[in-house]
């Protein structure tokens, strides 16, 4: 089953994997006929997935008596060398996508009905959300609460989203209750280029994170339970709570 499996993630689709399991087992140069009988199949579907393999560099094709046959020649070899090419292809179709990606974008922006208001699930959708906070060149304006943070949150945040955020350059304003475990972490504000205040614990009650961006808030909510990221793309909506940011960051310290 693990093989099956294996060679389904391979590339090989349907009953190829059997046929070729099959091929191998065959001793020798055979027909699809023979071949046929080991994978229990009829000889016109074996034969054109001999055909499809033969193309991959899994099986080689040849004549013996005035009879097409086929046969294995080095299943490690082939099957590295498919690993191989398929890396190759995996690098070049990602080459490619970013090439096109500018032109991606410029095409969302210009859809009208694009929604306005976006809610991905789970820890996937938390991330997709802070993801989207550094797409672009902005000031980001952070209300957090790392107290809230499930350890995966945690970790992502300190492994990849500030890393990634110091790289684009976007500077970033936190506030967030003044605890323990908040002051420790904003220790080396300086080194991962953001500014950080803190209001009362009992005042500041926040058990949800909020970005503001650009022309864009992000909502994060961090209970395992109900774990979602919400992204909402409004001028209004952003300069309202970037005002209100600020009015909280003037009195805090």
């Amino acid at each position: 089953m693990d093989i099956l499996q294996t060679l389904k993630e391979l590339g090989l689709s349907d009953q190829e994997p059997l046929v070729y399991l099959a091929l191998l087992k065959t001793e020798g140069i055979q027909p699809a006929s023979v071949i046929a009988k080991k994978a229990g199949l009829n000889r016109t579907t074996t034969y054109k997935i001999l055909v499809k393999l033969a193309q991959m560099g899994l099986a080689t094709k040849t004549a013996t008596h005035g009879i097409t046959a086929f046969f294995a020649e080095d299943p490690e070899r082939d099957l590295e060398d498919l690993v191989e090419r398929r890396k190759k292809e995996t690098e070049q179709l990602n080459t490619h996508l970013r090439q096109i990606l500018p032109d991606i974008r410029t095409l969302k922006r210009q859809e009208l009905s694009m929604p306005k208001m976006r809610v991905y699930e789970g820890l996937a959708g938390v991330i997709r959300a802070y993801e989207d906070t550094i797409e672009e060149q902005n000031t980001i304006y952070s209300f957090e609460n790392i107290d809230k943070m499930s350890p995966s949150i945690k970790e992502y945040m300190e492994k990849t989203f500030v890393p990634a955020r110091v790289a684009k350059g976007n500077f970033a304003y936190v506030l967030s209750p003044k605890t323990p475990a908040g002051i420790k972490a904003r220790k080396d504000d300086k080194k991962y280029h953001r500014k950080a205040r803190f209001a009362p614990a009992n005042r500041f009650l926040i058990e949800t994170g909020i970005n503001i961006y650009g022309d864009k808030i992000s909502f994060f909510s961090y209970d395992p339970t109900d774990m979602f990221g919400v992204i909402i793309e409004s001028k209004a909506f952003a300069k309202s709570l970037r005002e209100i940011f600020e009015f909280c960051w003037e009195n805090s310290k």
